[in-house]
């Protein structure tokens, strides 16, 4: 009994001790684990943009890489002119839209390296940050640049990216492709008109169909109407609204696309199908002229002291070129009477 009593002490000591010996290498291996990861995590590039680095950010070169086999990268060069306005110095010179631009540079604080795809420059290709598969995007402050990025691929794991003349594929974190890869016209600033609804004192409109002068006290309007050549006179069955609508087209009319090298002649605004002049409580004026319809419905536009030709949407465009009755109110529907006469059997 006594050597029964010594033997379960014996196996109780051992499972004592393999508990011991499997805690205390479980314990090492989290230990391990965990300086793997932290080593790992130190070994990482930095992307630091702060908001003092966004303040100083003056200049941003794009690099797009070709849409197709034998095409040619596109570069877009975007430097930033006074406090807040910004402007496309290539491929052309056009004002910049600076709120896009700076969503983007905004963007750059929330960039972040997550893990390391590949030390070398073997995989460059295949995640698409070699030159000639990246965004190549760099930003300057001054001479110095305050980051330089390649963007490829967008997986699971991230965005796969390199930095600068650094070798390796990074997953970052934070990175929003259509706050970045745009192509130039993207960048273009395409606001023709801006005022607000309140601050107008008067609206003219001529067009072939004559002169439509709509004038705002309080919140009402009042019209008056001349046939091309003939004399003025109140418009008859005039319906505000058809007023302020008129407003609300124009009062943010932002362009469709450019009409970039287009002419006067080719575009009809030579002799322009319509002008429409707002008078501003202020004194100050917008005024823009409109011309033939561009593609499909849309019409060539440019305003007043601006050499640029836009199109705008159809929406605006119709209301230019209106004839009298689209300011008048619409006419009641008539009902159809009904026959109550039983057809003779």
């Amino acid at each position: 009994m006594a050597q029964d009593n010594k033997l379960v002490i014996a196996l109780v000591v051992l499972a004592g001790l393999g508990g011991a010996v499997y805690f205390q290498r479980q314990s090492q291996n989290a230990d391990s684990t965990a300086h793997s990861i932290e080593g790992a995590s130190k070994d990482l590039p930095k992307i630091t943009i702060t908001d003092d680095d966004i303040k100083k950010i003056d200049k941003v070169e794009l690099t797009r890489p070709a849409e197709h086999d034998g095409g040619a990268p596109e570069t877009i060069v975007l430097v930033k002119k006074g406090e807040e306005e910004w402007a496309l110095e290539k491929p052309m010179a056009a004002t910049a839209n600076a709120s896009s631009v700076k969503s983007m540079i905004d963007d750059l604080k929330r960039l972040e390296v997550k893990e390391l795809i590949d030390s070398g420059a073997a995989s460059y290709d295949k995640y698409k940050v070699s030159d000639a598969k990246a965004l190549h995007a760099v930003f300057y402050k001054g001479k110095d640049s305050a980051l330089d990025a390649y963007f490829g691929e967008d997986g699971s794991r991230g965005q796969m990216s390199r930095l600068g003349s650094k070798d390796g594929v990074y997953a970052l974190k934070g990175y929003s492709s259509y706050l970045f890869n745009k192509d130039a016209k993207s960048w273009r600033d395409k606001t023709i008109l801006k005022f607000e609804e309140k601050d107008v004192a008067k609206a003219a409109l001529t067009n072939e169909f004559g002169t439509y002068t709509f004038v705002k006290s309080g919140d009402d309007y009042t019209a008056k109407y001349a046939k091309p050549k003939g004399t003025e006179g109140d418009l008859e069955k005039f319906d505000k609204s058809k007023a302020e609508s008129l407003v609300r087209a124009f009062k943010a009319l932002s362009a469709a696309d450019f009409g970039d090298g287009k002419t006067a002649e080719e575009t009809g605004l030579n002799a322009p199908k319509a002008t429409l002049v707002f008078d501003m409580k202020d004194g100050s004026k917008y005024s823009v002229a409109i011309g033939n319809v561009a593609d499909g419905t849309n019409r060539w536009v440019k305003k007043t002291g601006s050499d640029q030709i836009f199109t705008i949407s159809s929406w605006a465009g119709d209301w230019a070129v209106a004839n009298v009755d689209k300011f008048q109110k619409d006419e009641p529907k008539k009902e159809e009477k009904k026959d109550d006469k039983k057809p003779a059997k």
